[in-house]
């Protein structure tokens, strides 16, 4: 399951939210595992959405025990612990061996027997009694209490106030690690929003037309088809084509690079004019080899993945591959639309006017998409 923009930010809104919710006890426990379903199933986590809800409803069981997969998920969410097996006293059997067991019950079930263990040991709390006798020689006592049921009452009691302490521990403890993650991605995708609207301001300029593949490209990835993920890399090759197109435009014949080498400059070999014009236009021989070799590097493997598309063997792409593709191809568009940026100084260049959200929007001709 994709986590999309929109579901990382509902997801940091929960998580700060329930962290008060648990820090604070605002809400009764099982509220807040319901809370936590939520966050598990905004960020694509199906084994603590599982966990979340075997919490609430109680791990399924039957007469021989439970199966493999809840055994598993009752260690994940920490219910298994080793104790020691009763002998026919009742007693525990201190010469026995340690043995794993699992506590199955819903929270539901924990917390409702522990206000009503809370509520039956209020009843043995002493009580104000006025005792009187007709008889002057008569001595009457005060009701005798059962030291040994509110004993036994008062220990399950904390035995369930214990073990709704444990379950309270773990789900801050995801809750914690998620909302830690959540805004880590949060401050990414911050600074790579910001690099976005700037890169998209260049292109509007350069390529106005091919905005629309942006947007194409974001769809092919929230896909669950691989052979839109591989249309998405394909995406980013024509892209780059686009604007090397741009940039340095096909010719026929060679031109002499930067080593001495004669190089082809024809509508195929976009990689090379990209680094043709980058040579030209980066004053650093450091930053222009890394550049280049950028490009020589992702270019190679655009043109792999096509060959293997025309081949028909898409269906090797996996998703977090193609999302590797997007993501370099659009940091490399940037290097090089900046280096074109500085490069031009005259009004006509490249560098755009402040964009705000409604010009790109105009640009592209449809609401604003987020890659």
């Amino acid at each position: 399951m994709a986590v999309t923009k929109l579901n990382a930010s509902d997801a940091l809104d929960l998580s700060i939210e329930l962290l008060a919710d648990l820090e604070l006890e605002r809400i009764p426990l099982s509220s807040c595992i319901m809370k936590a379903a939520r966050l598990a199933r905004l960020n694509g986590d199906e084994e603590h959405l599982s966990i979340f809800q075997f919490e609430l409803s109680g791990y399924p069981h039957s007469p021989n025990g439970v199966s493999s997969d809840v055994w598993r998920l009752c260690k994940a969410a920490g219910r298994v612990r080793k104790v020691r097996p009763k002998g026919k006293d009742g007693e525990d059997d201190l010469r026995a061996e340690l043995i794993e067991t699992a506590n199955i019950r819903s929270i539901v079930d924990i917390e409702e027997n522990a206000e009503t263990l809370k509520l039956r040991l209020s009843f043995f709390q002493p009580q104000p009694v006025n005792i009187a006798s007709a008889n002057p020689n008569q001595f009457v006592s005060a009701p005798m209490r059962n030291l040994r049921a509110e004993a036994s009452i008062a220990t399950n009691y904390r035995d369930e106030k214990a073990t709704l302490a444990a379950r309270r521990s773990f789900v801050y403890s995801y809750v914690l690690s998620k909302h830690f993650e959540l805004r880590i991605s949060s401050a990414a995708e911050d600074v790579f929003e910001a690099y976005r609207r700037r890169i998209d301001g260049f292109l509007g300029v350069l390529i106005p037309s091919e905005l629309r593949r942006l947007d194409s490209i974001r769809d092919n990835l929230d896909s669950s088809n691989p052979e839109d993920w591989a249309n998405a890399v394909h995406s980013c090759r024509r892209l780059l084509q686009a604007v090397a197109d741009a940039l340095y435009p096909p010719a026929e014949g060679t031109v002499k690079a930067g080593s001495g080498r004669a190089v082809k400059v024809g509508k195929d070999q976009y990689i090379n004019r990209l680094v043709l014009f980058c040579e030209s236009t980066v004053k650093s021989v450091v930053s222009s080899k890394v550049l280049c070799s950028d490009l020589q590097y992702i270019g190679e493997r655009l043109d792999a993945v096509f060959s293997a598309v025309q081949k028909g063997s898409h269906a090797e792409i996996e998703v977090s591959e193609a999302q590797r593709f997007v993501i370099h191809t659009y940091l490399l568009v940037g290097d090089i639309l900046d280096l074109n940026a500085e490069q031009s100084a005259s009004p006509s260049g490249l560098e755009p006017p402040p964009l705000g959200e409604r010009e790109i929007d105009e640009v592209l001709g449809m609401t604003a998409q987020k890659i």
